[in-house]
């Protein structure tokens, strides 16, 4: 009798232990987790990459990001998106980054809430992008 319950203790254990591995995502920025390391991208010429009308939730989409006029603005999901933040810590996209010297920045956008979108790509940090009003200003 005494085995039989400690498996079941030990069972129980093992069940709430698997349970809580994964984190919530009202807690996920909040706990350090930053999602799935991803393969560095290259942009092919002829094949301009901007993800689904549609985006889901937590799902990178490829996404090519033009860089001349700096990085400040994106359109992603059908709308216009604006630079908020740089997001320290560790890089979500491995590999090696792209040329310092082409306008295009091959990375990844994820949708990660209705008005949060992030920009990943080898060798650089998350930048989050909020939703904006206005499109964005011809270069000066």
């Amino acid at each position: 009798m005494k085995s039989s319950r400690r498996v079941a203790i030990l069972l129980l254990s093992a069940g709430l232990l698997l349970c809580g591995c994964s984190p919530s995502d009202d807690h996920a920025r909040e706990e350090g987790y930053t999602g799935p390391t991803l393969p560095a991208r290259t942009a092919v010429r002829g094949e301009w990459k901007e993800g689904p009308a549609e985006p889901e939730q937590h799902k990178p989409y490829p996404y090519d990001l033009y860089t001349h006029c700096g990085i400040k603005w994106l359109r992603f999901g059908g709308r216009w998106w604006v630079l908020d933040s740089v997001l320290p810590g560790a890089e979500q996209v491995k590999g090696e980054p792209p040329s310092r010297n082409n306008q295009i920045v091959p990375g990844y956008v994820t949708l990660i809430g209705p008005d949060t979108a992030d920009f990943d790509a080898a060798g650089m940090p998350t930048m989050q992008f909020v939703p904006s009003e206005k499109e964005p200003p011809g270069c000066a």
